[in-house]
């Protein structure tokens, strides 16, 4: 018998992936999460490629630094399983020419990277204002730097999304 996600509601997979997004009413109220994150305050997170915990919060203290951004997406892995996912983010780098963000993801509950390139759909939760953002290139360029030094982009290579 297929397991049950929080919902109570039965996916395909008979396993609880999507849980996050079952109850989606808007972009910054996906079942909530938005609203728990912000409850729980400083989130603390262990990051595997710099050996340390980090602490991120829900809210952008500089509008020049990604950290602390929620968004929404559609995210297509590598295997071309579609997934809809919500980022905390903490990074934006380049590996040449690809982006990558970096972030918490409540779905996972630990830190995850994704390329760009991979990600359709993006919207930018702001307090209560789901801003879609319809060059995505565009935006994650703002905050990834013109080039990232080979030691700092190892924080931002993925395992494999």
């Amino acid at each position: 018998m297929p397991r049950r996600n929080t919902t109570g509601r039965r996916n395909k997979h008979g396993d609880n992936r999507g849980k996050v997004l079952a109850r989606r009413k808007s972009a910054g109220d996906i079942g909530g999460i938005s609203w728990r994150l912000a409850a729980r305050g400083p989130i603390k997170v262990f990051d595997e490629y710099s050996d340390r915990t980090i602490e991120l919060k829900l809210g952008q203290s500089d509008p020049g630094s990604i950290e602390g951004l929620l968004i929404d997406f559609r995210y297509i892995a590598s295997d071309s399983e579609t997934t809809r996912r919500l980022l905390l983010c903490w990074q934006c780098g380049r590996d040449g020419k690809r982006i990558y963000v970096r972030g918490y993801c409540p779905f996972r509950e630990e830190l995850r990277t994704f390329r760009i390139d991979r990600m359709s759909d993006v919207v930018a939760l702001q307090g209560a204002h789901d801003i879609p953002v319809n060059d995505i290139a565009t935006f994650f360029a703002a905050f990834a730097a013109e080039a990232t030094a080979q030691g700092d982009m190892r924080s931002l290579e993925p395992p494999e999304c």
